[in-house]
């Protein structure tokens, strides 16, 4: 695998006379200093395009790849994640969307950069500079795979939105002008008489990000349209439940109904659409934290 799927190194470590890679990370463990000492600063990659190479004869043979209609759409992904209390790690992938009926599964999420650090525009710069040129080529190129054949390459983005703001250059997901697409406001987002469509161009993004409101730097991906780029739905749905579910709680409280009867009623509820969820109690405080689809979160009784 080494041979035909090279892993290399990227040198982070010009950013650090500046600002650290892990500047949010203070680490403290003996254990953990010995282990990453030697890799903060760099990443690991490997190559889109051998990657590409290596996959498309077992995708022919399954029948996800056609050569009479040879087009691959590829899709790429990114998000930061914790590695225990103290490390973060951010980490690119993609996947090949010609294998709809298998999207989900995790070994058709191909790994293309790791790296210790943070989700921050300056980082991915240097840390995607490589996988950039790559993308270029296989946008205007394509691929010629061993056996010489062409393919035309069409490329998607995804993510969470913060991740997706960054690579746009935005200036934040919650900012006044957060869209991706258009110029709408926060003052402009309850006016249901408006009608916004896309107006921006990946190209002005990349090149005159000033002539959009919101943009404070060139985006990245600018081989992928802007029509291309699509939020991680999943994200979005519990980020807004989870600010639903929040009201309710705190509904419950401002009517000083909010204890056993009412937790016992929410966790019935839940029992009876089949889903996951308790509550518990933290040691010697008034903090209850709950488990459910959403995942973990605090809520401290007042």
């Amino acid at each position: 695998m080494n041979k035909f799927i090279p892993i290399s190194l990227i040198n982070l470590t010009p950013l650090q006379s500046d600002e650290s890679v892990n500047s949010e990370i203070h680490i403290d463990d003996l254990e953990i200093i010995n282990n990453i000492q030697e890799s903060i600063g760099k990443g690991g990659r490997r190559n889109i395009i051998d990657i590409l190479k290596f996959l498309i004869p077992n995708l022919l043979k399954q029948k996800i790849l056609n050569i009479s209609n040879p087009e691959i759409h590829l899709r790429i992904s990114g998000d930061g994640r914790n590695v225990g209390r103290k490390v973060k790690q951010v980490m690119i992938t993609f996947a090949i969307l010609n294998n709809k009926n298998n999207l989900y599964y995790p070994e058709n999420h191909h790994t293309i950069i790791l790296y210790p650090g943070i989700e921050k525009y300056e980082i991915l710069q240097v840390a995607l500079e490589q996988l950039i040129i790559e993308l270029r080529t296989l946008k205007e190129k394509g691929l010629k795979d061993h056996q010489g054949r062409e393919w035309k390459i069409e490329l998607y983005f995804s993510s969470d939105w913060k991740f997706f703001a960054i690579c746009l250059g935005l200036n934040a997901a919650n900012s006044k002008y957060f869209c991706p697409w258009c110029e709408i406001s926060k003052e402009q987002q309850e006016d249901l008489s408006l009608e916004w469509k896309i107006n921006k161009t990946i190209n002005n993004i990349h090149q005159n990000y000033k002539c959009y409101r919101g943009h404070i730097r060139p985006a990245i991906f600018d081989m992928i349209p802007l029509q291309n780029w699509v939020p991680d739905e999943l994200h979005i749905m519990l980020r807004i439940t989870d600010v639903l579910w929040r009201l309710v709680i705190d509904e419950l409280k401002s009517r000083n109904t909010w204890g056993n009867k009412a937790r016992d009623v929410i966790i019935e509820e839940m029992k009876r659409i089949n889903v996951r969820f308790h509550f518990w109690l933290e040691v010697g405080s008034s903090t209850w934290q709950y488990t459910s689809l959403m995942g973990q979160d605090k809520l401290t009784v007042l």
